[in-house]
């Protein structure tokens, strides 16, 4: 249904949903949360979901960023 990857601009966990589009149902939305989440808190502790599809307008996907923050610890963006 999904992958976790780590965003190449920002550095931070994301979840991109398996099929092409802008709207999963429900249920897909509550499992690449969960999924997300999973990795996530293990990688960068608290964090904000961000779902806006700056980059790939038409394919769902959704960062994790730090609490306070926007770019990961690993980004020369910080």
């Amino acid at each position: 249904m999904c992958w976790i990857a780590e965003c190449e601009i920002c550095a931070v966990p994301m979840v991109v949903w398996r099929w092409h589009g802008v709207t999963p149902p429900a249920d897909h939305l509550t499992h690449m949360h969960a999924r997300l989440r999973d990795v996530a808190t293990a990688q960068i502790g608290e964090y904000w979901l961000d779902d806006h599809m700056r980059n790939i307008p038409d394919h769902w996907h959704a960062h994790a960023r730090p609490k306070g923050g926007f770019f990961g610890p690993g980004s020369s963006l910080r």
